[in-house]
């Protein structure tokens, strides 16, 4: 025979079961009532935390929806203190945010406070006990610091095999320096592979090596560009502000699980694979033509690369076996082309272009997307998706600052978009040089950000 549960004890569950009781009716006001003022939730799905007001915000406006919540009551328990508890059990939920369906299996653990007499639930948490699962089979993504210092470190090798693979074929002077676990890569004259990434997550660099990347820059006659993470260690920020360094820009990264063989879906007359030699100059010619087209959407960007340099690049990536050519097809035509590279259990998608124009006598509807440039972040970034860029002349090496992970809908995450605004003041750096702050920074770009 169960033991029968005490008045207190009783009240808890009470308590729990109204709480999921109002998740499922999708009644504000009942779970107004049982949330406490500084009530905070952990997400199950992102491990995120919000705050008592999002979340009876996203069940009022209908963001947030729950078709099924089951309970199973053998696996719960009660620990009561005083006027505090603690209720930890297992549930099956069915739920719907922002028109994704998606369904998990937690241990959930609930703390409770009485106040005033009655019982109010202070905070929530979720672990999920498997993957959880997204119609369609599609599994949600968060970045933690370990999934994003992989990508930093992933992106990090990129940017220096792409460098040496330029400085092979030119001849140009240029350096691949370690730093931090990050790498500072110069490769020619006005080259995207011109930068520092990947710092922040192994270790804060020394400032006599920071001074090494400044000078190494300066030496070649080019600024100084950092992308950094905001997931990297913050005593990085802190370390770059007080050298000078502002923010110029920032840019998304989205990212998606993967699992199980993905489901190949093209419209009628679109065919994507894999592109060979055979058709490498062809395929240069739409990716160039593509990536130097003017596009009207979004606002300027910061990075110009001309029709020779993105061939080059292109040509030294295939060269160095460094990525993998694919080429989208229009009945039969090429219209675009785009490249990928896999490293350490991460697929870069390392750019895309499509053609600008239609082929002669057919309605242009493209192959892979707009019409319009994509080769991402190597070679240039549009609207908002700017890097985190700064532009100073090269005697004041001065990065900006690229961004944060938060989990998306549908299964992506973006993994960097940075938080603040990418038109910030520098700081002001005359105690280091001795000149006025106005004369170390050219004028961040107008228009909007």
């Amino acid at each position: 025979m169960e033991p029968v549960p005490d008045i207190g004890t009783r009240e808890v569950l009470a308590c729990d079961e109204s709480f999921f009781t109002a998740l499922l009716a999708a009644d504000h006001e009942l779970l107004g009532t049982i949330l406490a003022k500084d009530f905070l939730i952990i997400d199950v799905l992102s491990g995120q935390v919000a705050h008592r007001e999002e979340l009876l915000g996203a069940i009022s406006s209908g963001q947030l929806r729950f078709a099924e919540v089951t309970r199973h009551h053998e696996e719960r328990w009660v620990r009561l203190h005083d006027s505090a508890a603690v209720v930890a059990g297992r549930t099956r939920m069915v739920m719907s945010y922002r028109g994704d369906e998606v369904t998990v299996q937690s241990r959930y653990t609930h703390a409770y406070a009485r106040e005033s007499g009655r019982w109010r639930l202070m905070s929530a948490q979720g672990t999920p006990t498997s993957a959880p699962r997204i119609r369609g089979g599609r599994m949600p993504l968060f970045c933690d610091t370990a999934l994003a210092g992989r990508i930093e470190r992933v992106e990090a090798q990129l940017i220096a095999q792409g460098g040496e693979a330029a400085r092979r074929r030119s001849g140009a002077a240029g350096f691949v320096i370690p730093i931090a676990g990050g790498v500072a890569s110069f490769a020619g004259e006005g080259s995207p592979f011109n930068k520092v990434a990947g710092l922040g997550f192994g270790g804060v660099p020394e400032s006599a090596a920071l001074d090494e990347i400044e000078q190494a820059f300066a030496a070649c006659g080019s600024p100084v560009q950092i992308e950094l993470a905001h997931l990297a260690d913050p005593a990085l920020g802190d370390l770059l502000t007080r050298r000078g360094y502002r923010l110029e820009s920032f840019e998304n990264v989205l990212g998606r699980a993967l699992t199980d063989d993905p489901e190949r879906v093209l419209p009628p007359g679109v065919e994507v694979r894999r592109s060979g030699a055979e058709e490498s100059e062809a395929w240069l010619e739409v990716v160039a033509e593509g990536s130097i087209h003017p596009d009207p959407q979004g606002v300027p960007w910061h990075e110009e690369f001309p029709r020779e340099m993105i061939i080059d690049v292109e040509r030294d990536m295939a060269a160095a076996d460094v990525t993998v050519r694919y080429a989208g097809l229009r009945d039969g035509i090429l219209a675009g082309g785009a490249t990928m590279r896999i490293a350490e259990g991460v697929a870069q998608l390392t750019g895309a272009a499509t053609a600008p124009t239609p082929p002669p006598g057919r309605a242009h509807r493209a192959a892979v997307g707009p019409a319009r440039r994509r080769l991402g972040r190597r070679l240039r970034r549009r609207g908002h998706h700017h890097p985190a860029r700064i532009e100073v002349p090269a005697e004041r090496a001065t990065p900006g600052l690229r961004p944060a992970l938060y989990p998306c809908r549908s299964g992506q995450a973006a993994l960097n978009p940075h938080a603040g605004d990418p038109r910030l003041q520098p700081c002001p750096p005359a105690a280091r040089t001795g000149k006025p702050a106005a004369s170390e920074y050219e004028p961040a770009p107008g228009g909007k950000h």
